[in-house]
């Protein structure tokens, strides 16, 4: 039996599934999300068919609306805690 391994999940996403992955419609995301796009287009043309949006971006805004980055522990070196 051949198994096939599923693609890793995009990081960079068009307007429309960014919207969808934030459970948006296209008007209500564009008019509430601050992340900004990437500008794909290797000229820096405004091509809006080459604006991306970073999933870790979206990550990021979504973990400060939640409360979640300020509520986070601060960052501990469990490794130094070790007597090596």
């Amino acid at each position: 039996m051949k198994r096939v391994l599923p693609l890793p999940s995009a990081r960079l996403l068009r307007l429309a599934e960014a919207a969808a992955f934030c459970s948006l419609t296209v008007s209500v995301f564009e008019r509430t999300c601050p992340v900004a796009p990437i500008n794909l287009s290797p000229d820096g043309r405004d091509d809006r068919r080459l604006l991306r949006y970073d999933v870790r971006a979206l990550h990021e805004w979504i973990d400060l609306l939640s409360g979640r980055v300020a509520g986070m522990p601060e960052y501990r070196d469990w490794l130094a805690e070790f007597d090596l």
